[in-house]
């Protein structure tokens, strides 16, 4: 039997969605975590140039299968102490397209948005059972309520009830923001306490609502920051 007594910060394993703008410091977010591997579907990987991070960039028809032969990889024997998923908006795309195509469809219907959900749900859960750091990067979306007519920003992936879902499959759900110092200095943000408009979560329990983690317009390294925050706790 476990005990929540047992969880410090040596042994904790982070599990996080995170998800903004372009250009906002998603995928180098990420990439601050320790010993990481990206699986890019963005080709977004020249902002990490110089850095000791190993990728590999997929794309085109075969995508989807080329991935699942690298990750069944890694669940047998994974070297590295994080995984990152960079977007899940664009895999998402490519496990819908072969859903399509093993139906032969052009449009999706009820059975193959539900094949997405159950293949999303397992790809999450077996990529948590590897005991590794988890980062999963989306873009963002607004989307406005029929109804009330408010409009939320939501991790971008396709689907009335996926936006939804997704950050419930997720431990800490951060989005990436940026603004500017009265001198024009970039600001780099994390929210990590969600509102009416914007989602985001932390179980944590010891960031602030908005984490800072730049200085002098240059990022810095939030997994330490985080890190730092969590040891701070007293038990």
């Amino acid at each position: 039997m476990e005990n929540a007594k047992d969880i410090v910060a040596a042994n904790m394993k982070l599990n996080v969605l995170i998800y903004g703008k372009s250009g906002t410091g998603k995928t180098t977010f990420a990439n601050c975590f320790p010993h990481p591997f990206t699986f890019d579907f963005d080709k977004g990987m020249l902002s990490q140039r110089g850095k000791d991070v190993e990728f590999e960039t997929y794309k085109g028809a075969n995508a989807y299968a080329e991935f699942e032969v690298k990750f069944k990889e890694l669940e047998q024997n994974c070297p590295y102490d994080t995984i990152i998923l960079d977007s899940v908006t664009t895999l998402e795309e490519y496990c819908m397209d072969r859903a399509l195509m093993a139906n032969r469809r052009v449009m999706p219907t009820m059975n193959e948005w539900n094949v997405l959900i159950a293949d999303l749900k397992d790809l999450f859960m077996r990529a948590t059972k590897m005991s590794k750091h988890l980062v999963v990067i989306a873009h963002e979306q607004m989307i406005q309520d029929e109804i009330t007519g408010e409009v939320m920003v939501r991790p971008q992936i396709v689907g009335k009830k996926l936006p939804a879902q997704l950050p419930l499959w997720f431990d800490e759900v951060f989005r990436t923001q940026i603004s500017r110092t009265k001198d024009g200095i970039p600001l780099y943000s994390l929210l990590t306490v969600g509102d009416l408009k914007y989602t985001a979560k932390s179980r944590l329990n010891c960031l602030p609502p908005i984490l800072d983690w730049s200085k002098d317009g240059k990022m810095l390294n939030a997994f330490d920051m985080i890190m730092s925050k969590v040891k701070e706790i007293k038990v």
